[in-house]
């Protein structure tokens, strides 16, 4: 191969096979050749992703990189655990995949050996905490976690003003069910002494 037709990925980079064409008429060759020669490195079938060299040996490209890669860079959002339990309501959920809204895809994917559930879910374009909270509220038997405890935190938690309860009702409103906004509300309610 010769330089010119040589392809530059930055470490930790993900791509498409498509993505190679602008190097080779045969882009499967080409992947094929680059996963021999150690400069990428299959993470699933048509997915690859040029390896980070660490003192360790190489390491994977990041889950965000690989979704954006595998998205064709569409719009997502990793949600889950890592973000339900940072918000502090009660939350210690574990998964064994990582959970990821977009708009393009639904269904369970494994790259590069790590599991993906992938759902086309409405979100905004940057998620607040206030719209990660309303996710755990409707996905609470997902989170192994009840209602009454989520409740209980999310009161505290907009006490504490940790929670902006104006945004809350507004990610409510626009993200969730009926029953979401009916239990934010009353969240509010009881957070100001109302309840």
């Amino acid at each position: 191969m010769s330089l010119a037709a040589q392809p530059h990925l930055e470490p930790g980079q993900a791509c498409r096979t498509k993505e190679l064409r602008r190097w080779s008429a045969n882009p499967t060759r080409l992947a094929r050749r680059l996963v021999r020669d150690g400069q990428l490195c299959e993470a699933a079938h048509g997915l690859y992703y040029a390896p980070v060299e660490t003192r360790f040996g190489p390491a994977p490209a990041s889950d965000e990189e690989l979704l954006r890669a595998f998205l064709d860079g569409g719009p997502f959002v990793i949600t889950g655990p890592p973000r339900w339990n940072s918000l502090g309501l009660g939350s210690t959920a574990m998964f064994a995949a990582t959970l990821a809204y977009n708009s393009q895809r639904t269904g369970n994917f494994t790259f590069d050996g790590r599991r993906f559930l992938l759902r086309r879910v409405r979100f905004p374009e940057a998620p607040p905490p206030e719209w990660f909270a309303v996710d755990l509220l409707r996905h609470h038997v997902m989170a192994g976690v009840s209602l009454g405890q989520l409740t209980e935190g999310l009161i505290v938690s907009l006490r504490e003003e940790r929670c902006d309860a104006e945004r809350l009702r507004n990610m409510a409103d626009e993200y969730g069910t009926k029953p979401t906004l009916a239990l934010v509300e009353r969240c509010i309610g009881e957070a100001r002494g109302m309840g």
